[in-house]
């Protein structure tokens, strides 16, 4: 018996295996300031200070390994094409990374040996990536404070020096945002693919935190090993959800000054949008269809609207705009799209199109998604953007909020309109 199309999967063609998604941080300018902040004399003096204190309170002194050679620093420095920052690199002068400690010294992070910067395995990255896990709809969000380190899962100037073994480091950045300062420390890794954290302005600050709270008493042993509470960032950035049904304007302020994604349901009016000026990540959902004017002045990158009809004239006028997928029960116009000029992802599949031929228009298209009656009715025009990634539905599909799709993917060949 034949496969009814109801029944076979939705497929996605990867057209271009070279192509990823665009880095939002590539666009970032530096920082008004090129002078790292830390100290190295200072590093030098917190770290033996930070030593007595612990043994002191543990009542032993651990042995560091040797220090590493001039010529070592050198060689690293030119393996990864960044000069480590003055405070790092004068520890290790010391001391050529924790060893075998009990107590790691960033932290409870081990501090990494100059032959393992460098040689990190990044499969977590890679994994991230893959377009089955529809890397389209994710979006790298701002730390805090704001513009401090670009917007990216993992940059070649993020020098990663200490790792907490679960996948996640801490790293000396030599690349930051506009507000940043070369040699500030930040935590990136698996934890850390929707943005990284920033911890301190460089490692002597690092330091001086784990003396101050040494202290201050703030810290727990636990038979050799010593815990302590120094107050710095751990966990992934917050950069503020604000979820919600029948969302308003006061529930909005609520949420907190930096709200960088919005999920809300049974939307009515969107005027509340007003109270989050920062969004970068919007998933809309109504009944209905409400006036999006308000859209228009948010710097969204990613817009996911399920309502019953939208009219893209107001999302259109958003130049960060990236990203987008359109869930509707009544046709919808594409036209408005020709003035979005970083739009590189398009979901169509679960709306009615009344001007497919405006996909061929849309030049910056590397993503599309469709059903496969609009595939059909694509493929007959000329002209096509250069897609690298084409998802294509059997039929309009039905999915859970947020979207998500288990994808059959496959490599290396081109969808056909009868596929």
């Amino acid at each position: 018996m034949a496969t009814s199309s109801r029944q076979k999967p939705p497929f996605l063609y990867v057209i271009d295996e070279d192509f990823v998604p665009f880095d939002r941080g590539d666009e970032q300018e530096g920082p008004e300031s090129a002078v790292p902040a830390g100290d190295p004399d200072e590093a030098v003096r917190l770290f033996h200070y930070y030593r007595r204190l612990m043994a002191q309170i543990l009542g032993y002194e651990e042995e560091l390994p040797e220090p590493a050679s001039e010529e070592d620093l050198a060689a690293v420095e030119e393996k990864l094409g960044v000069v480590l920052p003055p405070d790092l690199r004068a520890l290790y002068g010391i001391a050529d990374g924790d060893g075998n400690l009990v107590n790691p010294l960033f932290d409870r992070q081990e501090w990494l040996t100059l032959s393992e910067i460098g040689d990190q395995d990044d499969e977590w990255l890679d994994i991230a990536r893959e377009w089955q896990h529809e890397p389209w709809r994710q979006t790298v969000f701002d730390t805090q404070p704001p513009n401090t380190v670009r917007r990216s899962p993992l940059r070649t100037g993020w020098i990663r020096f200490a790792f907490d073994t679960g996948g996640n480091w801490l790293a000396v950045d030599m690349d930051p945002g506009p507000n940043g300062r070369p040699g500030q420390v930040i935590k990136v890794g698996v934890d850390y693919t929707n943005g990284p954290t920033y911890v301190t302005d460089s490692v002597t600050t690092f330091l001086r935190r784990l003396v101050e709270a040494l202290e201050r008493g703030d810290y727990r042993r636990h038979d050799k090993s010593l815990w302590i509470d120094a107050d710095l960032p751990d966990l992934p950035g917050e950069h503020t959800l604000y979820s919600d049904d029948r969302p308003s304007h006061a529930r909005a302020i609520q949420a907190g000054p930096r709200v960088q994604e919005v999920r809300v349901v049974d939307v009515e009016d969107c005027a509340f949008l007003a109270a989050v000026p920062d969004v970068c990540s919007l998933a809309l959902s109504s009944k209905g269809s409400p006036d999006l004017t308000p859209l228009g002045g948010l710097p969204m990158e990613y817009l996911e609207l399920d309502v019953e009809w939208a009219d893209l004239t107001a999302p259109a006028r958003n130049r960060e705009l990236r990203s987008l997928s359109v869930t509707c029960t009544r046709p919808v116009e594409l036209a408005p799209l020709h003035t979005v000029p970083n739009l590189w992802a398009l979901d169509i599949a679960a709306a009615p199109i009344a001007d497919i031929a405006t996909v061929t228009e849309l030049k910056g298209l590397r993503y599309l998604e469709v059903t496969q009656d609009q595939w059909r009715e694509l493929s007959e025009l000329d002209n096509l953007p250069p897609l690298a990634v084409v998802g294509i539905h059997p039929h309009r599909p039905e999915r859970d909020w947020p979207l998500s799709t288990a994808w059959v993917t496959i490599y290396d060949e081109l969808p056909s309109p009868t596929a």
